[in-house]
């Protein structure tokens, strides 16, 4: 919907942009991608917020989170509810819940409503609700709310809330200017450049030599099973329909192929073509000096070129087609004219038009006969892709009445495709060798979408060309593997979880003394870690600042302590700790970067009007009375570390 891919690219787009795309970016396009059915304890009415006289309930917060959850956890199969709760992905939702829903209060307070008819518009634009022939069904649509298990009127509520953000928050920060006295400091700021060292100190260096019992390592898995866990595996089956299998019942017929002659008898008649250069001018007096000058011999290219301009080429064309490019004046006066002739100034809808008949030819028609092989192959093409159609349609219908793939299959002879256990990308975490292709990966978000007990789908692999009858077979939750599989890696990190503390110990010592100015070789040799990997760290804030968000800690720390300052960062999974000394900062002057005073001026200008809109927002908050329950979120949040097997907190 490009309303919405405008406005959620907008400075305050991200004010918005979980709700909205949970519900439609996610729920109907990514589809249901938890395959875990999870249910939720406690009581749905239990509110998390009071946003004037609505209420945002725990069911409602629980829902939208797992679907955000699910959402980033396609994109990262590794991930986590607890790193996804440590990132602070629980408040990010029910702030954006609850500012949407402000939002939505306070411009209906003002008498803002959205047409159910523009409401339509933009469902029938979604391609989620599209059938495999790229046209809007009903059937689909239908379909794809059950399966997300979304009533159509919370669809169209959402739909209507994101226009009315739009239309609230867009015009706060139009036109929005950063002082001029804010921008030097800041460009500065990006080219600042800073050089420091760090150092490893691993956990496995005093990680215990001795074996843990049975019963620690079990302790341990109980504890810790999401640092274990694996994505969702899924098993799929599907059978392949294409186009080849309707090509013995797409022979053309002569009637058929006559039918399409006659249809296209302009096409395959005679007619007369030629080709012209043209150079178009502002004024008739300039065009007439170029005409004159043509017809005493010089080329309209060398014409063009006195005036600084270029003269353009028209070829192949007929006069019919000539009329339609520039005018019915300038195509009969062209075609009436010989070979090398001077045509014009003639008005065009651009200036007034010089020609000159470069050449002239005449292209012979086709007889039935002569196009018949051209006609024949267009036929079996419109036969063929009608057939697929209405074949895909039928199937529909017999899917939704209750057959099976297997018994589809069976009745038409296809063939039915398992493929392993695999995660969202196609890979099987059993099999290393299996590799999805073209076919499968054209299936994985419709299989990871539906549930194992949904009727198969059809679901499109080359439009208009190549369709899938496509149903779960089996679902295997994400989640923490029998303890057997993995008891070396829960050994592994048992050990590792024994060294970090002494890792802590020496990494302290270390950052306190390297910030009192200790050289470091002595001071590792002293604290017993003289082989310590250490290397040197230099960079510009631009630069880390161009990866996306993805800046790897030590950088980080090396960009927020004083110069000669140290920080210790943590790895993951206690593998130990990196220590971050920053020995030099080197300013540069931003004004000598134009370009760079230029983009930080428009960037400021961003943020100051996000900035705008979040205080609007918040404004809007204090205006309704919005209450918030923190009990509430914390049984929202103990309730997905249950579902989702996370630890206890």
């Amino acid at each position: 919907m490009q309303i919405f891919r405008r406005l959620l690219g907008s400075k305050f787009g991200g004010l918005f942009a979980i709700g909205f795309l949970a519900i439609i970016a996610f729920a109907f396009i990514a589809g249901d991608l938890t395959g875990n059915n999870v249910s939720f304890g406690g009581s749905s009415k239990t509110e998390v917020a009071k946003i004037g006289d609505r209420p945002l309930t725990v069911a409602e917060l629980q829902s939208r989170t797992q679907m955000v959850f699910e959402r980033q956890r396609q994109e990262n199969p590794a991930l986590t509810i607890d790193q996804f709760l440590a990132q602070g992905g629980l408040k990010r939702v029910a702030d954006e819940l609850i500012s949407s829903r402000a939002l939505i209060a306070y411009g209906e307070k003002h008498g803002m409503r959205v047409s159910k008819a523009l409401i339509d518009a933009e469902i029938a634009r979604n391609s989620a609700f599209t059938d495999a022939t790229g046209n809007f069904s009903e059937t689909v649509f239908r379909q794809m709310l059950a399966q997300q298990r979304v009533s159509e009127q919370d669809l169209r509520d959402d739909i209507a809330a994101q226009i009315i953000q739009q239309q609230l928050l867009q015009p706060v920060g139009v036109g929005t200017k950063a002082p001029a006295s804010m921008v030097p400091p800041y460009a500065a700021m990006l080219i600042e450049e800073r050089a420091g060292e760090m150092f490893a100190i691993s956990a496995a260096r005093f990680a215990p030599q001795t074996a843990p019992t049975e019963a620690q390592l079990q302790d341990y898995y109980k504890q810790h099973g999401s640092q274990f866990a694996i994505p969702e595996q899924r098993q799929l089956r599907y059978a392949l329909v294409n186009l080849a299998r309707f090509e013995p019942q797409a022979t053309p017929t002569d009637a058929e192929i006559a039918d399409l002659y006659k249809s296209r008898q302009s096409q395959f008649a005679g007619r007369k073509t030629r080709d012209f250069s043209q150079l178009i001018l502002a004024t008739e007096a300039l065009a007439k000096d170029a005409a004159a000058k043509a017809k005493a011999g010089q080329s309209l290219q060398d014409v063009a070129k006195s005036l600084g301009l270029a003269a353009s080429r028209v070829d192949g064309v007929d006069e019919k087609q000539l009329a339609t490019q520039m005018n019915a004046e300038i195509a009969k006066a062209g075609f009436a004219a010989a070979q090398g002739a001077i045509v014009g100034p003639v008005r065009s809808p651009a200036g007034w038009a010089v020609l000159r008949v470069e050449a002239q030819r005449d292209v012979p028609g086709k007889t039935l006969a002569e196009a018949r092989e051209e006609l024949s192959a267009e036929v079996r093409q419109i036969k063929e892709r009608q057939l697929f159609s209405e074949f895909l349609n039928d199937m529909d219908g017999r899917l939704g009445a209750g057959a099976t793939l297997t018994d589809i299959a069976k009745e038409h002879n296809l063939t039915i495709v398992e493929t392993p256990l695999i995660v969202r990308d196609g890979q099987s975490l059993r099999d290393p060798a299996f590799k999805p292709d073209a076919t499968l990966q054209a299936l994985l978000e419709g299989g990871f979408a539906a549930r194992q007990d949904d009727d198969a789908q059809i679901v499109p692999v080359k439009p208009d060309e190549e369709a899938a009858l496509l149903t779960v077979a089996e679902v295997v939750p994400a989640g923490p593997p029998p303890f057997a599989q993995v008891k070396p890696a829960v050994e592994a990190a048992w050990k590792l979880a024994q060294g970090v503390g002494k890792a802590r110990e020496i990494a302290t010592q270390l950052a306190a003394q390297l910030g009192k100015g200790a050289e470091p070789g002595p001071l590792l040799a002293k604290l017993g870690i003289a082989d310590a990997p250490r290397q040197p760290l230099s960079a510009r804030r631009a630069d880390i600042n161009q990866q996306g968000g993805q800046i790897p800690p030590p950088l980080k720390a090396l960009f927020s302590i004083r110069q000669g300052g140290t920080q210790m960062v943590p790895l993951e999974n206690n593998q130990g700790f990196i220590v971050v000394r920053l020995d030099k900062i080197t300013q540069n002057d931003p004004t000598q970067v134009p370009q760079l005073m230029q983009s930080t001026a428009a960037g400021l200008s961003n943020v100051l009007g996000g900035e705008y809109a979040q205080q609007f927002v918040t404004a809007i908050q204090q205006e309704l009375g919005v209450k918030r329950s923190e009990a509430a979120m914390a049984a929202v949040e103990q309730e997905l570390r249950r579902a989702y097997g996370g630890s206890a907190e």
